[in-house]
């Protein structure tokens, strides 16, 4: 099969460059034809005349342009990034690394902008809705300027208030009652711990929520064991989630009908690729690292073949029950930098935490990693167990989950609260502190904590 073939097998019909418009086909000659202008991409892909690159294009070979990771944008930042009609920067979480900072024009702001309208219109988000916003507007990060932003061009009246400030979001649910909430599902999760008996009702909570910066679905398409959670102590009647990165944007979201992840193609050309070799994904039951282009200029950073380090699955729906026709991702399962062998067998950090989560008993979980004396992925789940039971009953019971659904079980230990704190503090000095840590990668740190 040829690398065009196995691309097309790969893509649903509404992404499949053998069928690609006219249209489609002009939108990634431009983008390429800008990403010319820029003497990073002129190198890296290694053509002597722009005709050359664009004829890939033309002959439906577009994925054997080389991609471009996160390493290229820290080394080549001056060779990548424009500044024309810049009206501000965002920054990624630098939870794989030294955060790189991406300028954003005003053109591709606003279409930020309307692909977050579309989420917020699908949660029922409209003029007069009350939204509290939980994400933050500080500190380079990007879905909260463009979730409250969106929110505003909507008609909605935006609450904001600090995660870090619990009194004060218990005096704005107490006297603004907002309908809508904006936020992290274990940002959100933690909040109602720690006010405990001053928790709101249900019926004094809102009852929609956009969730961010977290899977809140498996692979099943069911929710996950923090969804479920912030759905009880919250009484939400809605909730949906989106997909998206600081470099590029918005890249997909929830529908009412919760089957997957509806890309925004009309922004972005996504593809699925294999994580070692770089070839396209061809099984639709097969994950592959997410590879983004971006659609729409002008931008400060032109995407083109993105891999955003992200490992996800298609879903093959012609047709969403919603009725639309665009591309479905499934959740984000993990990270190609996050992967671990365990036994052999490759897991990722997020795939552990999603068995452990299940488990009633288990208030707080954390994955660390590190080198045994034999250069080995050594995996350590650390649970907190919930008052009143038993930690070695708990443990156990996590080792049986583990076991049950991996085959092979990592070590489980049974920590103090204050401990998995500190490492969450720890990991919070390298980010943007929108994130709850909950892996701790120390295969390159000499010694232990």
């Amino acid at each position: 099969m040829t690398r065009s073939a196995s691309l097309s097998a790969a893509l649903l019909p509404s992404q499949n460059p053998l069928r690609m418009s006219k249209l489609q086909i002009r939108r990634l000659e431009e983008v390429v034809a800008a990403g010319w202008e820029r003497s990073f991409y002129r190198t890296h892909w290694g053509f002597a005349r722009l005709d050359n690159a664009l004829s890939l294009i033309r002959s439906m070979r577009f994925q054997q342009f080389p991609v471009i990771r996160k390493h290229h944008l820290r080394d080549h930042w001056d060779e990548i990034m424009i500044f024309e009609n810049v009206v501000d920067m965002v920054s990624s979480s630098g939870t794989t690394g030294r955060p790189v900072d991406i300028p954003v024009t005003r053109a591709d702001e606003y279409l930020r902008v309307i692909r977050v309208r579309r989420l917020l219109r699908e949660l029922g988000v409209q003029a007069g809705t009350r939204v509290l916003q939980l994400l933050s507007l500080n500190d380079l990060f990007t879905l909260g300027p463009v979730a409250w932003l969106a929110a505003k061009a909507e008609g909605a009246c935006v609450i904001r208030c600090s995660p870090q400030r619990l009194d004060r979001i218990l005096q704005a649910i107490a006297y603004l009652r907002p309908q809508a909430v904006i936020g992290n599902p274990f940002v959100m999760a933690r909040l109602a711990e720690e006010a405990g008996d001053r928790w709101p009702s249900p019926d004094q909570l809102p009852d929609l929520a956009f969730f961010a910066v977290a899977a809140t679905f498996d692979a099943q398409l069911q929710p996950t064991a923090i969804a479920n959670l912030v759905r009880e102590r919250w009484g939400l009647r809605a909730m949906l989630n989106q997909y998206g990165s600081s470099e590029l944007g918005p890249i997909a979201f929830e529908c009412a009908m919760h089957q997957g992840l509806h890309v925004h193609a009309d922004h972005q050309f996504v593809e699925l690729i294999h994580p070692v070799t770089g070839e396209p994904i061809t099984n639709p039951d097969q994950a592959g690292e997410v590879v983004i282009t971006g659609l729409s200029l002008p931008r400060g950073f032109v995407p083109i073949r993105y891999a955003t380090g992200d490992i996800a699955a298609w879903l093959r729906h012609s047709v969403c029950p919603c009725g639309r026709t665009t591309p479905r991702l499934g959740p984000i399962l993990g990270r190609v930098d996050h992967q671990l062998k365990l036994f052999g067998q490759t897991i990722f950090p997020d795939m552990l935490l999603s068995i452990v989560d299940q488990c009633p008993f288990v208030q707080l979980a954390a994955i660390v990693a590190q080198r045994d004396s034999v250069g080995s992925d050594a995996i350590t789940v650390m649970i907190v167990p919930r008052n009143g039971h038993d930690p070695e009953t708990v443990r156990c019971e996590v080792v049986a989950r583990l076991t049950r659904n991996l085959a092979v079980a990592p070590a489980v230990e049974v920590v103090a609260e204050a401990r998995l704190k500190n490492l969450e503090q720890h990991a919070a000095q390298h980010t943007n502190m929108v994130k709850i840590a909950r892996f701790f990668d120390l295969r390159q740190e000499v010694g232990t904590r």
